[in-house]
């Protein structure tokens, strides 16, 4: 459960997002005892947990060094303006 975070979608309906199928049955056999605690506690049994499997793309695995760096320029961009201040190779 801790590898998304739920989404609020409406008053009565949480929207919960699971990377393949097998998650997603997991999660329904889990969601057997979850859902009457949840609703026991907040006191809301109108509450609905929806299981969505969200299809991610893989991305290429990097392996050279300037393939690194390319992937972390990605991720931060903030990290080019260092490598020009500095003058450093790539």
């Amino acid at each position: 459960m801790g590898m998304n975070i739920p989404e609020i979608k409406n008053q009565s309906t949480i929207s919960f997002f699971v990377a393949n199928d097998m998650n997603k049955v997991e999660m329904t056999n889990e969601m057997k005892l979850l859902l009457p605690f949840l609703k026991k506690k907040l006191n809301h049994y109108g509450i609905k947990i929806e299981i969505i499997v969200k299809k991610t793309i893989k991305e290429d695995s990097v392996y050279s060094p300037k393939e690194k760096y390319q992937y972390l320029v990605k991720i931060n961009p903030t990290l080019e303006k260092l490598r020009k201040n500095f003058d450093l190779d790539f």
